[in-house]
């Protein structure tokens, strides 16, 4: 009898104890050498953040996202943006998708903006586990964009980089309608930003590419978040990093967020 062949999975490395303001603390060295072998090799890695607590977490997706998607579609309708699917994405044919992206998240005044939209007379509870959150993701992105540079020998330019980019959350929200079957979701595609990072909730969904043209399923684990190299980010390192393709393939009903990295007027997939 020939024995099973274990799935490949993504490098999975702990970033927890790192910040992104003390690159010369002991051991940030080798955590920057074991994330630049993963984006080298796949584009993308898993980070056990465990800054971002359960509590948080759980509050975020059975409470927060679902108070919000249970608002009108007249509600979420004004979730709109200057920048193309910016702002709130549903209402599509033959897909039973939404999503809405709350702006300068990392910031009070944006989290502030966004819940004073959906809710005129104010949600404190909503306002505040989003900021959090967002703070959290916000320190991880930093981290990553940090040792990137740092390894391409272009530190100097991390803070006009910062300058120029903006962060938003996106929280998105699939279902299965009676038509759809196991392989429906989302097309297999790169993502146009900086760096995108990527947190399920308990059903599994995400896949991404490899070199050799095999799919890997992201598993989705309570403490990690899936980073992943954007477009822009080619350019910046000649081409030695590039985006993952990646898709959702979904089984049941899904809520996740994503936390992107991106300069005024990038598209937004």
């Amino acid at each position: 009898m020939g024995s099973s062949q274990t799935p490949q999975q993504l490098p999975l490395i702990d970033l927890s104890w790192l910040d992104p303001s003390q690159a010369e603390a002991s051991g940030w060295d080798a955590a920057r050498a074991a994330v630049m072998r993963a984006l080298e090799t796949f584009g993308c890695f898993e980070a056990i953040y465990d800054r971002i607590t359960p509590e948080l977490r759980a509050s975020l997706f059975d409470e927060a996202m679902e108070e919000v998607f249970s608002l009108p579609l007249e509600t979420k309708m004004g979730n709109n943006s200057d920048h193309p699917y910016g702002g709130f994405i549903g209402n599509l044919p033959g897909m039973a998708y939404e999503s809405l992206r709350v702006d300068r998240a990392p910031a009070l005044d944006g989290a502030q903006s966004f819940t004073r939209l959906m809710w005129p007379a104010g949600n404190p509870s909503f306002c505040n586990t989003v900021w959090s959150f967002a703070k959290h993701l916000l320190d991880l992105e930093q981290i990553v964009r940090r040792m990137i540079l740092q390894s391409m020998g272009i530190e100097r330019h991390l803070d006009s980089l910062t300058a120029e980019l903006t962060n938003g959350l996106r929280l998105s929200k699939y279902w299965l309608s009676p038509c759809q079957g196991v392989e429906s979701g989302m097309n297999s595609h790169t993502d146009p930003n900086f760096l995108t990072i990527i947190c399920q909730h308990k059903v599994q969904g995400l896949e991404v590419k490899t070199r050799e043209n095999t799919w890997i399923s992201v598993m989705p684990l309570p403490n990690t978040f899936t980073v992943m190299l954007g477009e822009a980010f080619e350019p910046w390192t000649n081409g030695r990093l590039k985006a993952p393709v990646h898709r959702l393939n979904l089984g049941q009903n899904r809520s996740s967020l994503n936390s992107k990295t991106r300069e005024f007027g990038l598209i937004l997939p």
